[in-house]
């Protein structure tokens, strides 16, 4: 009986408590059964920025309502400092209710951005979705505006600021040297610099390629050197180093800069000269590349000087020598005090020759200047680099160049070559025959007419003879 009772005051309280809520259902507008999707950003990070840096952000987006958010779009607006790197708007998609997601977006800070907060504007457009039990219902939301704050601030710039010297020849040992400038507002401390050739054609020698700094005060740069070769047998042309500089920021925590730059491997060469062969009016030189880079365009001349006097082409192209190639040279060259009065060309309807005695006082007045001078011929070679520098190379020569006679027939071309036929043993014997020849016709001839009339005295005498008898 008092089991009863219970279940049916049990049973009757059930049925009010629903009479009630159904009561509250119909009274409530459909309107109030939930909340309108609400998309908030909920955090950025990170929110400290250095001048000249390029970073992405990631922004938590939430969804603070009952309905589902659909096509939520972010469009950022550019400031002074601070800008979107690519497309200025996010697409997010939908978020459910009460729920959220990250998206990106990457921001560059302007060099010289001064130190400070900058708000960044950011407009939100979505539409809310929802079902009232009989149909799907979409409706397109206000925009929606926010900001968000980003600091800027100091902190350390480091910067390569200077790779010297810029080209390496192959082979030869040089001190490189990298300029490492702190141009942030913060003095830094336990740097670690380091560098690498890719292909391993530029090596450090006499330590490896890490080098420690221990300070950098704010303005301040410090130079690290290196002892470095290029590979012997390295083609010319341009090598990327890549650089890496460790550090920490005032804020302690860890960054590293990484960069490049160029290098050189060729530029200019060397040369050798040596006599091949000289005579009194001609010299021949041996000239060798003897460095390690090929050299194009060779042109070997002889330029002016007061010892030694050109006579013709003073300049002799050769083309391209290879790293020990080697060529001959020839060049028409006498003592400047033996080239004095050799015949040059008319002026003025003269001969262009020098009298006998200016002659004679030119000689007197050159040979002690030659005398004081060193027996050596400049020789200038030309030629373009492996980087397509035009350069020039100078060398002395040592020479022993024979001072012609002072005798004024010995310039006289003409008058050499008598003297050199008389004394050739060939012409003077052919001389001496054909005036035996001459000789023996003349003497032939003269005889003859004197025998004609001997033979007709002959025939007289003999018919005188004839008639007597």
């Amino acid at each position: 009986m008092i089991g009863r009772l219970l279940y049916g005051t049990n049973m009757r309280s059930v049925v009010a408590i629903a009479g009630i809520v159904a009561l509250l259902v119909c009274i409530v507008s459909p309107i109030s059964a939930g909340s309108n999707a609400n998309i908030v950003i909920a955090t950025v990070k990170p929110t400290e920025l250095l001048p000249g840096e390029t970073k992405t952000l990631t922004l938590t987006l939430q969804n603070a309502g009952s309905y589902d958010a659909r096509h939520i779009t972010l469009n950022f607006q550019d400031t002074q400092y601070i800008a979107a790197v690519g497309s200025s708007s996010v697409y997010a998609a939908s978020i459910s209710a009460w729920c959220s997601k990250d998206v990106t977006i990457t921001v560059h800070v302007a060099k010289g951005a001064p130190s400070g907060t900058y708000a960044i504007p950011v407009t939100c457009t979505f539409d809310q979705y929802y079902s009232d039990g009989s149909q799907t219902i979409t409706e397109t939301m206000p925009a929606v505006s926010y900001s968000i704050a980003l600091r800027v601030t100091q902190g350390a710039i480091m910067e390569i600021a200077d790779v010297a010297p810029s080209e390496l020849v192959p082979g030869e040992k040089t001190e490189l040297q990298f300029t490492i400038a702190n141009l942030g507002s913060f003095p830094l401390q336990d740097l670690v610099f380091s560098w690498t050739e890719p292909t391993g054609v530029i090596l450090p020698v006499m330590s490896d390629n890490t080098k420690h700094i221990g300070y950098i005060d704010a303005g301040a740069s410090t130079v690290v050197a290196y002892m470095v070769v290029a590979d012997v047998n390295a083609d010319a042309g341009l090598y990327q180093l890549d650089l890496t500089l460790e550090f920490d920021d005032e804020s302690g925590g860890s960054r590293a800069l990484t960069t490049t730059a160029g290098m050189v491997i060729g530029g200019g060469t060397n040369f050798d000269v040596t006599v091949s062969e000289s005579t009194t009016s001609q010299i021949s030189l041996y000239v060798a590349n003897t460095g390690n880079n090929p050299a194009y365009s060779v042109t070997v001349r002889i330029p002016e000087q007061d010892n030694v006097v050109v006579q013709g082409s003073s300049s002799s192209i050769v083309g391209n020598l290879d790293k020990g190639d080697y060529t001959i040279v020839s060049f028409q060259v006498m003592s400047a005090s033996a080239a004095v009065g050799m015949p040059g060309p008319a002026q003025d309807g003269q001969t262009g020759q020098v009298a006998s005695e200016e002659r004679q006082r030119a000689r007197t007045e050159l040979a002690p200047r030659n005398a004081s001078q060193s027996n050596n011929l400049k020789v200038a070679i030309d030629y373009t680099d492996t980087t397509g520098v035009r350069r020039t190379v100078e060398k002395a020569v040592p020479i022993q160049l024979t001072t012609m006679s002072s005798n004024v027939t010995q310039f006289n071309p003409r008058t050499r070559q008598q003297q050199s036929i008389w004394r050739n043993p060939t012409v003077i014997g052919t001389i001496a025959l054909a005036v035996l020849l001459i000789g023996g016709f003349i003497y032939y001839k003269k005889r003859k007419p004197g025998n004609a009339v001997l033979a007709r005295f002959s025939r007289a005498t003999k018919e005188r003879h004839d008639e007597d008898q």
